[in-house]
């Protein structure tokens, strides 16, 4: 199938070159003599406050717009990285592009820079409008820069906020002291953060959510429990296998159980061989394939499931027939 990817890269600043140096897959001796060196060099490059910006163009529904992004945000690397091209994430963005209908509602919970929602919005028989959270405040504020050069604001409301199973407020930080996207919730850390249900937001229902928030998807599932019951969208969500804390692992599956969901893990088929392969090609198809709570832990340990409500089944095979 074909992946859109409404993204093209102009140019990088020397910050972005060298984290692309460092952060790109490669062979154990390359990795030792070009990886591990330019790692050093980009927290080096960190600790005193370098930055810069790239230049990139966004193939917007409006036509394309050209516009600047910070290169101090690493998860920029989504747009320049070899193991991130031709399209980031390409069966989660062929999901999303394909469920997320022409006047729906989207959500697109821990958005980061908001790929997500700049790839929906691309669209240009999209009409619905989309609602992208993002709490870590330089986060938030590249993900509202990329919105406002690109001319989307009509389509697109930022909101700065962590969603949870409680309003208030928590500190938040990067584990690693450089990746965004790894950026978790009740960290130890300086930076404080909204916290927000979304039950307690007055905002359009929702048709379908994604939701990436670092283990926290329980809490923002928790916190949504009257939206699920009554809009009963389709949702998204980063899950991982942890065996020694099974229950974890378990408890979003158990949530949306419980309301009646049934669930779904994407991957790829090719010409007309039988089975599901992780890495996409040229010729090869998106696959929803079935599966149990129960089941899980025959799983990969790191995947996207589709949780889609029982009474919504015959509209989730047609939007991918």
């Amino acid at each position: 199938m074909v992946l859109r990817n409404p993204f093209q890269v102009e140019s990088l600043s020397f910050l972005s070159k060298v984290h692309k140096a460092a952060f790109s897959k490669r062979r154990r001796v390359s990795k030792r003599f070009i990886g591990k060196p330019a790692k050093r060099l980009f927290r080096a490059l960190l600790s005193v406050g370098a930055g810069g910006a790239g230049k990139l163009i966004i193939h917007t529904a409006k036509g394309p717009r050209k516009v600047a992004f910070n290169a101090r945000n690493t998860q920029f690397g989504a747009l320049y990285l070899p193991q991130c091209l031709p399209v980031y994430e390409p069966e989660t963005s062929a999901l999303l592009d394909r469920l997320v209908g022409d006047n729906d509602v989207f959500y697109d919970i821990g958005a980061n820079w908001g790929w997500y929602s700049l790839l929906i919005a691309s669209r240009t028989s999209f009409k619905g409008a989309i609602h992208a959270f993002e709490p870590f405040p330089s986060t938030f504020a590249d993900l509202a820069s990329l919105v406002e050069q690109s001319e989307q604001q009509d389509r697109i409301v930022c909101h700065e906020i962590a969603l949870a199973d409680k309003d208030g407020q928590t500190s938040m930080s990067f584990p690693d002291g450089v990746q965004s996207g790894l950026a978790r919730l009740g960290a130890v850390g300086d930076t404080q953060v909204r916290l927000a249900k979304l039950d307690s937001l007055e905002i359009s229902a929702p048709s379908v959510i994604k939701i990436d928030a670092e283990d926290h998807e329980l809490a923002v599932l928790t916190g949504a429990s009257q939206i699920i019951a009554r809009d009963r969208p389709f949702i998204v969500f980063e899950n991982w296998l942890l065996r020694e804390q099974p229950e974890i692992t378990l408890a979003p599956l158990d949530l949306l159980n419980r309301q009646n969901y049934r669930f779904f893990f994407p991957g790829w088929v090719s010409g007309t061989q039988n089975c599901i392969v992780a890495e996409s090609t040229d010729n090869s198809e998106l696959a929803l394939v079935p599966f149990l709570p129960a089941q899980r832990f025959q799983l990969p340990s790191q995947i996207n499931i589709v949780a889609v409500p029982i009474e919504r089944m015959d509209e989730f095979r047609q939007r991918f027939s």
